[in-house]
């Protein structure tokens, strides 16, 4: 969504949830969405959630001052994905059920993320069209399937992540982005420059530009990578980070 039309839609939901005592939800929103909706919520009670601990893409709760925000509240459904016939089934991948959803004509914003283990897959999705891809989603790829609501286990769909401990000279999106995916950091400047690197999904051009600890580091061609942990100096003058690449 346009920056500007979805600051007017978070004001507009603020607006209803505070004069008409009303909670508020929005689709799933992007990482860089999620970023532009904060600088308009100041003094709310709001709660960003996508229906897992980790997600990347998350609604957006506005409620009333005195009203408890909970995850169990929002409106968001688990579809389990499952061969008909395992035997003859193909490895799901992240973009085959995608397209599959997409396919059946729904906006991408009323999918939240996609885990992906083994020959199946658990998707997250606005509840209100649930039913309509439990009844109309029968193909990943040449696999049939069988699509059911279903509540995820604790643990069970989660990111792998491989953690990485490195120390970098500044805490900039070059040097960052350099010791998260294993290039030097004059590939990742050039990468930065050249509009291939995003913080948080919002693409950036300088390789100046500083990154804070919990910022997603997209590098095209190469992946994800969280910045979780900044640390301490050490005797050379290098800053500690752990970052976790997925």
């Amino acid at each position: 969504m346009d920056e500007l039309l979805l600051k007017k839609r978070i004001s507009e939901l603020r607006k209803r949830a505070e004069f008409s005592y009303r909670t508020e939800f929005t689709d799933f929103l992007t990482l860089s969405e999620i970023e532009t909706a904060k600088t308009v919520l100041t003094g709310t009670n709001y709660m960003f959630y996508g229906g897992l601990h980790d997600t990347e893409r998350r609604m957006l709760c506005i409620a009333p001052p005195d009203v408890t925000i909970l995850p169990e509240i929002f409106p968001i459904c688990g579809i389990r994905i499952v061969p008909k016939n395992i035997k003859f089934s193909d490895d799901f991948s992240h973009r085959d059920v995608l397209g599959s959803v997409l396919g059946l004509g729904l906006e991408r914003d009323v999918i939240g993320d996609i885990f992906i283990k083994e020959k199946e897959a658990y998707l997250l999705c606005a509840e209100r069209i649930a039913s309509f891809l439990i009844q109309n989603m029968t193909q990943v790829r040449h696999t049939n399937v069988i699509c059911n609501v279903a509540q995820a286990d604790e643990g069970e769909f989660e990111r792998e992540y491989q953690t990485i401990v490195r120390t970098v000279s500044a805490i900039r999106i070059d040097s960052v982005a350099a010791a998260a995916f294993g290039v030097s950091r004059s590939s990742a400047a050039n990468a930065v420059s050249g509009g291939k690197v995003f913080i948080n999904g919002r693409e950036t051009t300088s390789p100046s530009v500083a990154v804070k600890e919990q910022d997603v580091i997209s590098f095209r061609g190469l992946g994800k990578a969280r910045l979780k942990e900044i640390g301490s100096l050490t005797k050379k003058g290098r800053i500690a980070v752990t970052l976790e690449r997925y």
